[in-house]
C-alpha cells in the first residue's frame, strides 16, 4: 500500500527547523509506525521492522514531498532515522539555487 502523505506547504518544509520534523512524518506514514517512535537512533529494519517494499514506498514519498531525489548511492547509507533526515538535508541543500 503506497504511502499517500499530502503536506499543506511541503517546500515550506525544507526550513532546517522543521525538516526533521516534516521527514518523521512521512516516515511514520509510510512505515505505520507512531511518530513518537522514530527516534534517530531507531534502526530502520532491525527496530521498526521495516521491509524493503515499505522502504522503497518511504523514499518515493520523501522524493515528492520535498522535491528530491534520492539516489542509489543514498539509499545504500541509510540504516537509521538520523540518516533518512541526513540524506534528504543533503539532497534539499544540493539542489537549493546557489
Amino acid at each position: 500500500m503506497a504511502c499517500i502523505w499530502t503536506p499543506s506547504a511541503a517546500r515550506s518544509a525544507t526550513m532546517p527547523a522543521g525538516l526533521e520534523r516534516q521527514v518523521v512524518a512521512v516516515m511514520a506514514c509510510c512505515l505505520s509506525v507512531e511518530e513518537c517512535k522514530l527516534e534517530p537512533q531507531a534502526r530502520l529494519v532491525d527496530d521498526l521492522y521495516a521491509d524493503s517494499l515499505e522502504l522503497l514506498d518511504m523514499v518515493m514519498a520523501l522524493n515528492d514531498a520535498f522535491g528530491i531525489e534520492i539516489g542509489v548511492d543514498d539509499i545504500a547509507g541509510i540504516r537509521t532515522v538520523a540518516d533518512v533526515c541526513a540524506v534528504v538535508r543533503r539532497r534539499l541543500e544540493a539542489d537549493a539555487p546557489a
